[in-house]
């Protein structure tokens, strides 16, 4: 009987960290454009999700004194951190990773990266944290993150959201429901909506969409609790406050919940045509189809612009610069459409640029056809 040996991962070895799928899948939507994008940049790497740390659970808390920084163990020629990594809880989750891979040779790779806020006190914190272990590379999903941070690394590129590729990993798949418009509602009380000719005076507020006026009634107390304390938005949903219509403007609806854990059955399907689920496809399908996205959530406008269709997001939250660098500056007012074809051009410079400085870092591709494994994540 001939003898099994198994194979080990090919240079270079770049691990991206991931997870944290389950308390806000729109984390899977820029976790597995960066894996996409990496791989279309430079085809014959390794490229692997690797699980992220545990204090994202609890940010202020850290990381758990009993748990093993599994990552910074790995044999690894670069490891990527997403999204806004640069905050004022990183010295307890992150930075050890960071440090120990830096101290081993491995590369610091971020991409899309963004800030939680943009006030003075938390760039010069961020900066401050940057300079131990400045990454390699750096790429930003706003240009105000660009501006703020872009100096510190060795090649910086002001680019777009890596998220907006969920659009070329997943083709959207038709479905036999009838036209839907989708509402994403799970961190405050979802608003009643309805259409008519002209604002009513009693509206939380209103807009414009397809020649019709949207009053939009938010119930202003319970939001503002759930804006103090994410668990608000749990005992909201006990006490049965936060249903909805199971139509708006004749129109189906169809809802998501991104925070899938802690599960709680009154939360997560609160309401009628609720989606709610650990894994990103259907989320993906679900925002391809819509003909329009209402949504509390950055990311669940970020997935309904890449396929085209129009969203509009409400939200306090300043990470919704990376919708401003996708030229939706009134997203917050109104319903918008990206421009596919400006888009398409940028997610091509950043690719380009990618394949541009891992390159230089790693020599020429060896076989420009192969392709990483990814362990099942990469669709299409």
């Amino acid at each position: 009987m001939s003898e099994f040996h198994p194979q080990t991962a090919t240079k270079p070895r770049i691990g991206v960290l991931t997870g944290y799928w389950s308390t806000n899948i729109g984390n899977a939507f820029f976790q597995l454009g960066a894996v996409y994008a990496l791989q279309k940049a430079y085809p014959s790497a390794h490229v692997f999700p690797i699980g992220d740390q545990p204090g994202y659970w609890n940010t202020k808390a850290g990381n758990p004194g009993n748990a093993i920084d599994y990552a910074k163990h790995l044999d690894l020629d670069a490891v990527v951190i997403l999204g806004p990594y640069v905050r004022p809880e990183m010295n307890g989750i992150v930075s050890d990773l960071i440090r120990t891979q830096h101290e081993k040779g491995a590369k610091i790779i971020v991409l899309a990266a963004g800030m939680m806020q943009y006030d003075p006190g938390t760039i010069e914190l961020s900066r401050s944290l940057m300079k131990e272990c400045p990454p390699h590379i750096f790429t930003t999903r706003d240009t105000e993150t660009y501006d703020a941070l872009g100096d510190l690394a060795e090649f910086a590129f002001d680019g777009v959201d890596v998220a907006t590729f969920v659009s070329d990993l997943f083709p959207k798949v038709p479905s036999d429901l009838e036209p839907y418009i989708a509402v994403n509602f799970d961190q405050i009380p979802e608003p009643r909506i309805s259409t008519a000719n002209e604002v009513d005076p009693r509206s939380s507020r209103s807009f414009n969409f397809e020649n019709k006026v949207w009053n939009v009634y938010q119930p202003k107390r319970r939001t503002e609790l759930c804006y103090k304390h994410r668990a608000y938005i749990f005992l909201d949903s006990l006490l049965g406050l936060n249903g909805g219509s199971d139509r708006i403007d004749e129109r189906l609806v169809v809802r998501t919940d991104h925070r899938y854990n802690p599960f709680l059955m009154k939360k997560n399907y609160r309401a009628s045509n609720l989606y709610s689920g650990d894994v990103p496809y259907s989320y993906l399908n679900i925002y391809a189809n819509a003909e329009l996205t209402i949504s509390n959530r950055v990311h669940a406008c970020v997935a309904t612009v890449s396929y085209g269709n129009p969203a509009m997001l409400f939200t306090r939250s300043p990470r919704a610069y990376l919708l401003k660098r996708l030229g939706l500056d009134k997203i917050k007012d109104e319903p918008q459409r990206v421009d596919l074809g400006y888009l398409s051009d940028e997610k091509a410079k950043l690719i380009d640029w990618l394949r541009q400085q891992l390159t230089d870092l790693f020599g020429a591709p060896s076989d420009p056809s192969a392709q990483a494994a990814v362990s099942g994540v990469s669709h299409g």
